[in-house]
């Protein structure tokens, strides 16, 4: 009994902030784009200036809003970096694990054009089959992007993508992700991670920004972190029994995977996001925590290290 009442509360507060599909209008049709300028940064550092890009295309069956930071008219392999990263998120198809084939784009416009356009035929296209297979439904579909140049230092450069939306079904979908690149040449400091069917969990490859992955003290902060994010609910975390009650998917609250996007570079520390379902039910939201950079420093690679240094 005790389960649904702590799922209940949390439930509540983090629909409101994390869970929500974004309404949009419907009825008309409208296709309109916009393009703005932003260059933000910490302190003097030069800053790698982008392009905010934007589009929206809707009618009466799908709405699609799409806007990214591109960068402005920078070249090198930063640039490079930034774009193929975009143009990635780009290619994501909101309401499935299938992919887009990735084209990169050299024009932040064109990307975005050739982005909603997909995406809005797409959802089209399951909105209209759902309707023929008898979905009683008939609610306009929707997908909302934001890919953003999140922070900045003379070292690095932060993006985060969030994305929500509506694809039929009982409730919508929320991701957010983040990534960070060294300005020097671009690299991405974080890993990627593939789904094991047979172990059946992500496995981690590509890894840049952890020296030792299973390091028991990276897990000791994970754990603090994802207790942490249930403490903003008022939901009372003393013990290991009560924290896995919250959790799905966890044997072991003392071995809490990493998740299966990177934590990124923040001002304020290392950001960690576990998307829907990924280690607690829907309703909990996106569990997710940020790590002060003195504790987290220790677990680092060199490169990563490097990157906050003072």
């Amino acid at each position: 009994m005790r389960r649904l009442t702590v799922i209940s509360i949390i439930a509540m507060a983090a629909m409101l902030i994390a869970c929500g599909h974004r309404a949009f209008k419907s009825g008309g049709s409208s296709d309109s784009i916009a393009v703005g300028n932003e260059a933000a940064v910490d302190g003097s550092a030069p800053a790698f200036d982008v392009d905010s890009v934007g589009r929206v295309v809707e009618d009466s069956m799908a709405s699609v809003d799409i806007s990214v930071d591109w960068p402005a008219g920078e070249q090198g392999a930063l640039a490079d970096s930034v774009r193929h990263y975009i143009s990635g998120q780009l290619a994501i198809m909101p309401f499935d694990e299938e992919k887009l084939k990735v084209r990169i784009y050299d024009d932040g416009e064109t990307a975005v054009r050739n982005a909603a356009a997909i995406h809005h035929d797409a959802m089209t296209a399951m909105w209209k089959s759902m309707l023929d297979d008898g979905w009683p439904g008939g609610m306009p579909f929707n997908y909302y992007l934001r890919v953003e140049k999140e922070y900045e230092t003379e070292r690095y450069v932060t993006y985060t993508s969030t994305s929500e939306g509506y694809s039929g079904g009982a409730h919508g979908f929320a991701k957010s992700t983040g990534i960070t690149f060294r300005k020097s040449d671009g690299k991405r400091i974080g890993y990627s991670a593939d789904y094991d069917t047979e172990k059946e969990r992500y496995v981690i490859k590509n890894q840049t920004l952890f020296a030792d992955a299973s390091a028991k003290g990276l897990a000791a902060l994970i754990k603090e972190g994802v207790k942490s994010y249930f403490g903003n609910f008022d939901v009372p975390v003393t013990n290991d029994a009560q924290l896995k009650e919250l959790l799905i998917g966890i044997d072991n609250v003392n071995r809490i995977p990493l998740p299966a996007n990177p934590p990124y570079f923040t001002k304020d520390g290392l950001s960690f996001t576990y998307q829907q379902y990924e280690i607690a039910a829907y309703a909990v939201g996106l569990v997710g925590f940020t790590v002060p950079y003195d504790k987290v420093r220790q677990f680092l690679t060199k490169d990563a290290q490097e990157m906050i240094a003072e």
